[in-house]
Parts: structure tokens; C-alpha cells; sequence
């Protein structure tokens, strides 16, 4: 009977432990399973409980009323009762305390994927989005995220996402630290610790895009008691030299995307020599949250110092003030900022934009080059308008043509030409055009083979044109017959108004005098049938009564001569009658001849012949101009027998 008690006792207490053992097992759960059972478990584990302590105490009164039992024996016996039933209670108090607890919440490093080896100086993006998807079970959602980077206690970031980046440019153990805000007033801190065991090269942008240029440095690793004589630079690990510099800076532009292994070589003054190997991957740009840009003024930003620029942020979703920083240690905020960089290097300027509504934030970018300033000692131009001391006017419209001349060997020239009405070319020779009066300025940018710049601005006096007829012909010379369309609307005549205008074209009528001139407007066409040199004038009537007049020259050709004919058809049984037709030749034919092959000739324009006997025959057409050009054209007959 007592081993029968025993058991009906201990083997649903076995039970009951593995049943704690299983609730601790599973719970709490990150994923939000077998949530169901943590209010079951609670309720098991602590009516267990009651129920083992209510037994013990059963037993251990028993134990004490025994009166025959000597008092080691009883102490003996409460021992063997508390040491059964201390499981039991130990679990019926941890579990109810931990099962319903929050899962312990994780911050991980999503950026880069291989972590084995981080070596300085690098980008590391960490996440939050596992404790984010962790607490959204339990309804919780952070709404802003602080991020201590090198666990300083200072928090360096804040972002709306569970994102966020930093940059080390040391070797180092790190403590990360993030502190998430919840939608319900709480907070949650998770931390994280990561170790850099090495340093090498720096590379900016810390991620780089294709066709941007990257910079590499090892200023951050050298010393003034020992600097460097040269740094030898294998950027594609093909074993050769690309670059050899003796600044701790170099720049190159990567034109594809993928891995790329790079190799420096850095030899010192006292002969040491120390090799570094950094494979970086080559990105497309990141697509922006919203769409935005920067314009620049002037907009090609390479100049000696001292450089000024105005950088203004284009974008139409509504932002909070724009955060600039511009690579010189020098900030601002506006969405409309000017800057001027001093010192000679290369500037990458940020404009950080953060959106009014969900607080998303896109990051662009423009890159400065402050170079050592160009001296060009002979430079001149040619073209019109002339330039006179670095200044040049004309009267509206100003056709502006310029090309920079120079001794000096492997110079490269560019144009800036704001506010031009057309810009044709900017490359070398400046071909633009400005249609109305007012200052402006054209920069001629200059580079040599060493990277050194000249900026030269130039001021064009662009003045409100005189009394005189502006007018313009589409197109301006072809073959007759040519309709040309003339256009004087740009004619200005100040201080007066324009009631109409007289066109006349320089032809004859057929009485050998010049045509009826054509009363209009500013705009109108003319028919030129025959070749020859025409002399067209543009006469301007005003309500004043003043009459101002413009002539050009056009010159109408004549239609190469080509001889060509059809036929009615080119086979049959003869007699075979045939008619033909040179409708389609082209110039101004003065001598028609046909030989049809069987003797007979014509100078009809469309004979018609017949050939009475069978047989094969070549018919020539040829024709000549007044010039003594000759043009001919062969095709066969066939007539059959009968």
C-alpha cells in the first residue's frame, strides 16, 4: 500500500516537472509561438504548487506527531520530504516569473555579411529589425531609434528606421548601444560588442558607386617622425602599378560594380615598407526615398581656391530645414546655401533632407575639387565678339562664338554659359546665343595634365539693339524649286512700333522686271523656282512713319542633272510600240536627245516609238545643261517575233 501511494504521488509530480521543463523550453518565445500556453502554464504551475506545498505540510505534520519516532529520525524524514518537493516549488515559482517575460531583444550587424575579420577603416550597418518584429507580437512599436556607436554613453544617431550606420577608422573593441522608444511611452536598450582588429587604408565614400570618384587614404596610420617617401596603388590586383603618389591621397573611379581587391604599398623615409590589402564592393547608387537633387552655381566645381559656390536642394516633398555639411569641417542649414572653400582638396558636400511625414531622410551628394590654380600667360580668343579685356558686348541677339587659343601643350578648355537663351557647344569653342539685353558672365574653365585649374570669367554687355531689321531665313540656301521661310519677328525698333513689314525677294517676273514686293507680317514664305543668287530685303514700316530697312543674300541651286525615263512597258511582240517619259530626271536639261537602238532619234521630252522589227534594243536618253554637264540613262527593250 505505501509504495502504491508512492507511486499514484510521484509520477504525476515526474509529470508535472517535465511539463516546467517544457514551458521553460519554449517560452518566451521571439517569434510569438505557443503563446497560448503561457497562461495555462501559469495556472498549472501554481495550483501544482499549492497542491505539493499543501502535501508537504500534510507530511511533515504527520511526521512531527509520531511520538515514537526519536527526533533525528524526524529531522531525517522533514529533509527527505523537503528535498522531494523543492523541485517542484523551485519550478512553480520560476516559471509564473518567467514565461510571460518580453524575449531577450537582439541587435546584430546587417552590413557587411561576412563579420569573421572587420578591418578599419569600415562602414558597419547595424539592425534592430529582429527585436523590432519581436515586440510588434506584443503589440509594442519603437518610433525612434538613438544609437551610441562607441559606447561612450553619448548617443551619435537618431533615425525612424531600425537602421543605422557608423564609420571606424580605427582597430579597437567597441561597445554598440541602442535605445529603442516605444509607442507606449517605455524604452528598451540593447547592446552589442564587436572587435576590429586591424587598420588599413581609408576608403570615401566609406560605400562606392560606380562612376563616382573614390578617394584612398593612409593619412590616418602615418606619423610626423616618419613619413612617407611614395605609396604604390593596385587597384584592379592585377599585380601592376596603377598609381604611384607621394601624398597620402589619391583619387580613382571605379566603371563597373562588384569586388575589387586593392593593393598599396607604402615605402617610408626610413626605408620600411608595409603592404595593405582591402577588397572594397563597387555599388549602383541607392535609390532615394523621395525624389531630390542638387544644383550647383557655377555648376562644373573645380576651381583654385578661393572657390565660392551656391548649392540649392530641388525637391517637392515638403522637408524640414536641409542639413549641409561640406567636407571642410564647416556646416549650414536652408535649402538655398553659399559656400567658399579654401583649402586645396577634395570636398564631398552632404545635404541631408528630412521629410515632414515619416520622417524618411535622403542623403545626396556633389563633390568640390579645390586644385592648385593654372596660369595660361599668352591665352587670347578668337571669334566675335571680339574680347577686350576679359570683356566682350553686342547688340541683341548676340551669336557668341569663342574659341581659346594657347602655346601651351595637353590644355583642355570647357565653357560655362548660364542663362544663354541656346547653347550649342561648351566644349573648346563656345558657340551660345543670348536674345536679351543685360550682363553676363561666361567662365572659361582650363586644366592641365596635372590636375591644376584656371577659371576665367568673362562679362558679355549683351545692349538693347539699335533701329535696324533683324531677320532670319529657313533655310538659307538650297535647290530650286526652294520654299523658304523668312523671319523678322526679332526686329526691335525702340522708342517706336512696327506696323507691318515689305518683303522683297529679288526675282524677275516673266517681263524680265523684279517681282511684286510682298506687303505682311514678320513671318512669311516665298517659292524660289530657279537657281541663281537673290538679293532679299526686309523693310519695316513704324507709326511714326519711318521705314528701316535689312537685305541678305541667298543662293538658290541648281538640281544636279540626272537623266531617267520610264517606259510604257519594255517587252512585247513586234511591231511593238513603246512610249516614254523623263518626267523623272532632275536639272535644268537644255538638249533632249533618245536614240532608241534601231537607228531612229528623238528630242521630244516623251516620244513615243515603235520597234517593227524583233529583236533586242538599248534606248539612251541623254541630256545636257547649259553648264555642258551630260547625264544618260540606258534601258532594254525586248520585241519578240510574231
Amino acid at each position: 500500500m505505501k509504495y502504491l501511494i508512492l507511486g499514484l504521488l510521484v509520477t504525476p509530480y515526474i509529470i508535472y516537472l517535465l511539463w516546467c521543463v517544457f514551458l521553460l523550453g519554449v517560452l518566451p518565445n521571439p517569434q510569438g509561438d505557443y503563446q497560448e500556453l503561457i497562461s495555462v502554464g501559469s495556472m498549472s504551475t501554481l495550483s501544482f504548487g499549492t497542491l505539493i506545498t499543501f502535501i508537504a505540510t500534510m507530511f511533515i505534520r504527520r511526521i512531527l506527531r509520531n511520538q515514537y519516532a526519536t527526533l533525528q529520525s524526524k529531522s531525517i524524514s522533514i529533509s527527505k520530504v523537503v528535498v522531494a518537493i523543492l523541485p517542484g516549488i523551485v519550478m512553480s515559482v520560476i516559471v509564473p516569473m518567467t514565461i510571460p517575460k518580453e524575449p531577450a531583444l537582439v541587435l546584430h550587424i546587417a552590413d557587411p555579411v561576412n563579420v569573421r575579420e572587420l578591418v578599419a577603416p569600415i562602414s558597419i550597418t547595424f539592425s534592430l529589425e529582429e527585436s523590432v518584429q519581436i515586440l510588434a507580437v506584443r503589440g509594442l512599436k519603437p518610433v525612434k531609434y538613438e544609437w551610441d556607436f562607441d559606447g561612450d554613453g553619448k548617443m551619435e544617431d537618431e533615425t525612424f528606421e531600425p537602421f543605422a550606420s557608423a564609420v571606424y577608422d580605427k582597430k579597437g573593441v567597441f561597445v554598440v548601444r541602442a535605445r529603442m522608444y516605444m509607442n507606449d511611452g517605455s524604452s528598451r536598450t540593447v547592446l552589442m560588442r564587436i572587435t576590429i582588429p586591424r587598420a588599413v587604408f581609408s576608403v570615401k565614400p566609406i560605400k562606392p558607386i560606380v562612376d563616382e570618384p573614390v578617394t584612398f587614404s593612409i593619412a590616418h596610420l602615418i606619423s610626423k617622425d616618419n613619413p612617407i617617401r611614395e605609396v604604390r596603388w593596385d587597384f584592379n590586383n592585377d599585380g601592376e602599378i596603377d598609381k604611384v603618389s607621394d601624398e597620402p591621397s589619391v583619387r580613382y573611379t571605379f566603371l563597373r560594380t562588384g569586388e575589387e581587391a586593392i593593393r598599396a604599398v607604402i615605402l617610408f623615409q626610413n626605408q620600411n615598407q608595409v603592404e595593405m590589402d582591402k577588397t572594397i564592393t563597387v555599388h549602383l547608387p541607392l535609390p532615394l526615398p523621395f525624389p531630390v537633387s542638387i544644383t550647383t552655381e557655377p555648376e562644373y566645381l573645380i576651381s583654385p581656391p578661393p572657390f565660392g559656390v551656391i548649392f540649392t536642394i530641388n525637391t517637392d516633398e515638403p522637408h524640414h530645414e536641409v542639413q549641409w555639411e561640406f567636407g571642410d569641417g564647416e556646416v549650414a542649414t536652408g535649402d538655398r546655401v553659399g559656400h567658399t572653400f579654401r583649402d586645396i582638396n577634395e570636398h564631398r558636400v552632404t545635404a541631408e533632407v528630412r521629410s515632414l511625414s515619416g520622417g524618411m531622410i535622403a542623403k545626396v551628394y556633389k563633390d568640390v575639387s579645390v586644385v592648385s590654380v593654372l596660369s595660361i600667360n599668352d591665352l587670347r580668343f578668337e571669334g566675335m565678339p571680339v574680347v577686350q579685356g576679359n570683356k566682350l558686348s553686342a547688340e541683341i541677339p548676340v551669336e557668341v562664338s569663342l574659341t581659346p587659343i594657347t602655346s601651351q601643350p595637353l590644355i583642355d578648355f570647357f565653357w560655362e554659359a548660364p542663362k544663354a537663351t541656346v547653347v550649342l557647344q561648351t566644349d573648346t569653342t563656345l558657340k551660345a546665343t543670348y536674345r536679351r539685353p543685360g550682363t553676363y558672365i561666361l567662365t572659361l574653365i582650363a586644366t592641365d595634365a596635372e590636375g591644376s585649374v584656371l577659371r576665367l570669367p568673362l562679362t558679355l554687355d549683351a545692349r538693347p539693339p539699335g533701329s535696324s531689321v533683324t531677320f532670319r531665313m529657313s533655310p538659307d540656301n538650297g535647290v530650286a524649286p526652294l520654299l523658304v521661310r523668312f523671319d523678322a519677328s526679332e526686329t526691335v525698333i525702340p522708342g517706336d512700333e512696327i506696323t507691318g513689314f515689305e518683303w522683297v525677294f529679288g526675282s524677275r517676273d516673266r517681263k524680265g522686271g523684279l517681282s511684286t514686293p510682298l506687303q505682311g507680317g514678320a513671318q512669311v514664305e516665298y517659292l524660289f523656282d530657279s537657281p541663281g543668287t537673290y538679293e532679299v530685303t526686309a523693310t519695316a514700316f513704324t507709326v511714326t512713319g519711318d521705314k528701316i530697312s535689312a537685305t541678305k543674300t541667298i543662293v538658290i541651286r541648281a538640281p544636279v542633272l540626272d537623266a531617267c525615263f520610264s517606259t510604257s512597258r519594255v517587252s512585247g511582240k513586234a511591231p511593238l510600240g513603246v512610249s516614254f517619259d523623263m518626267s523623272c530626271s532632275t536639272g535644268n536639261s537644255t538638249s533632249v536627245k533618245w536614240d532608241f537602238g534601231d537607228g531612229a532619234q528623238s528630242e521630244e521630252a516623251s516620244p513615243i516609238h515603235v520597234f517593227e522589227r524583233s529583236g533586242v534594243y538599248n534606248v539612251r536618253l541623254q541630256l545636257q545643261d547649259q553648264s555642258g554637264s551630260v547625264s544618260q540613262e540606258v534601258l532594254i527593250i525586248t520585241a519578240e517575233n510574231e
